[in-house]
């Protein structure tokens, strides 16, 4: 049950119990009030008509008592009394009632040696009616007893009075509490339900996660001292929410460095073996092919592909020192250059290995800036392992293009794309890790993106993966064009 209904119903049970009480003790002095009014006129009436009847008889034809007693009466009195009369015996002699029929009452034999003291009175009923009977002794001559007069009056009028007065007060009492409920309700509701509305909306709200929630303050003391509470409560569980999630995110964070160690130790590791196999038949090749160049003449034709030679062993060799250095942050030689010369020697590079013309896989370009300060060998191997994918993945004819721009001050902003399936969205999140390779066996190591991310992250770049407008993948990659000299 509401707090307002609750308090209507406890006040109004306690307004109805008073004001029955306050009414039962008014109309009972309402009543005792009347009553001692008509007792006071019966008594004026009776010793009136007494007075009159010590000169008359009732019995004489001379007298008109109904016209007396209309005469002595009160006019008010409605309906009007009836006169009874008894003679020295006490035994009834006739009535009379002005301008009425008489009252339905039975004679009776009185006592009259008891009204040697006074009158005789008494309240008494008859079926549904209340009447008021007032006895006077009757006197002659020489205050000899001749009989005596009785006064009837009925109470109906006194009845009726008393009804009217009490459905008046019901009506008082019944739009009293009314306006008082309506008036408490309302007061209720201003100051207890919707202060206790607010206070649950805002235990709702932290209930549901959102610890900012206030409440103000109503006014009113006790309401306020609770509101105070709450928001104090509000105040501790978001800071306690706000180190929450800082002790998560540090969590994580130490998580991902700690599988970026194991990543890294693993990579070393792997490093070190392929040096060690790679190296003495990558050293056979390059000295062959050295041998060789020396012997030629510088007019031969055969000289460019045993340069060729010589210089992708020196590529493998630096793919060898940049894999053995990543474990470690050794200083890469960046100088300022232009992204023309890597993009174009990555592309004949790749051409050459897949046996592939540039007339089925193009190359479109779009360099609106393309210089910045970068290692220029690391930028060849990014783009070549872009391309090896890209050559890859693309089924006959296709094209990869790519776009510079400077979206931000000493920012660059290289977007990669080419025409083919894409990278589904579920391995996007690990395309970068070591290892994770979608090709068969034999086509790839899962070493390539991982290279790529990496450079980037050498040149306190950024890089991200998307779809292509055309389905491809789009590879979007942030680079600083110029690094602050160290001090």
């Amino acid at each position: 049950m509401r707090i307002a209904t609750r308090t209507f119903l406890y006040l109004f049970t306690l307004i109805a119990v008073a004001s029955a009480l306050l009414g039962y003790v008014s109309i009972q002095d309402e009543r005792d009030h009347l009553l001692a009014g008509i007792r006071s006129e019966a008594r004026l009436t009776a010793r009136a008509l007494a007075a009159v009847l010590r000169f008359y008889h009732p019995g004489d034809p001379a007298v008109d008592l109904d016209a007396l007693l209309a005469d002595i009466a009160p006019s008010e009195w409605s309906p009007p009394p009836m006169l009874r009369f008894y003679d020295r015996d006490g035994a009834p002699v006739g009535v009379a009632c002005a301008h009425c029929n008489p009252l339905p009452l039975e004679q009776q034999q009185i006592d009259l040696a008891r009204l040697d003291g006074g009158t005789q009175e008494e309240f008494f009923a008859k079926g549904m009616e209340q009447y008021f009977s007032i006895i006077v002794p009757v006197r002659g001559s020489g205050h000899s007893l001749q009989g005596a007069l009785e006064v009837v009056l009925p109470l109906q009028q006194v009845n009726q009075t008393l009804a009217g007065t009490t459905r008046r007060f019901l009506l008082f009492t019944v739009a009293l509490a009314v306006g008082l409920g309506a008036l408490i309700i309302m007061i209720t509701r201003w100051n207890i339900t919707q202060p206790m509305q607010r206070l649950i909306e805002a235990a709702r709200q932290l209930g549901a996660g959102d610890f900012s929630f206030r409440v103000e303050p109503s006014g009113a003391i006790e309401l306020d001292r609770l509101t105070d509470e709450l928001n104090r409560m509000a105040e501790q569980l978001e800071v306690q929410n706000r180190r929450r999630d800082r002790f998560y995110q540090e969590k994580l964070q130490l998580e991902k460095s700690l599988r970026h160690a194991e990543k890294l130790a693993s990579i070393g590791q792997l490093s070190s073996g392929l040096a060690h196999e790679i190296g003495t038949p990558l050293n056979v090749i390059s000295g062959r092919a050295e041998y060789l160049l020396a012997k030629l003449d510088k007019a031969d034709p055969s000289r460019k592909s045993l340069v060729t030679i010589v210089q992708q062993s020196e590529n493998i060799t630096a793919l060898i020192e940049r894999l053995l250095a990543f474990s470690r942050k050794d200083e890469q030689p960046f100088i300022e250059l232009s992204l023309q010369q890597p993009i174009s020697e990555a592309f004949s590079l790749c051409l050459l290995r897949s046996k592939r013309s540039r007339d089925e896989i193009r190359l479109s370009l779009d360099l609106a800036e393309e210089r910045l300060v970068a290692d220029a060998d690391a930028l060849q191997q990014l783009f070549v392992n872009l391309m090896l994918n890209s050559f890859q993945a693309i089924t006959g004819a296709g094209t990869i293009r790519i776009a510079v721009s400077v979206p931000a001050q000493n920012r660059l902003q290289i977007v990669y794309e080419d025409s083919g399936p894409g990278i589904p969205v579920a391995q996007r999140s690990r395309i970068f890790d070591p290892f994770f390779t979608t090709k068969q066996v034999g086509e790839g190591t899962g070493l390539g993106l991982f290279i790529v991310a990496n450079i980037v992250a050498e040149h306190d770049g950024e890089i991200s993966v998307e779809s292509a407008a055309d389905g491809g993948v789009r590879f979007v990659i942030c680079l600083p064009q110029k690094f602050e000299e160290q001090s």
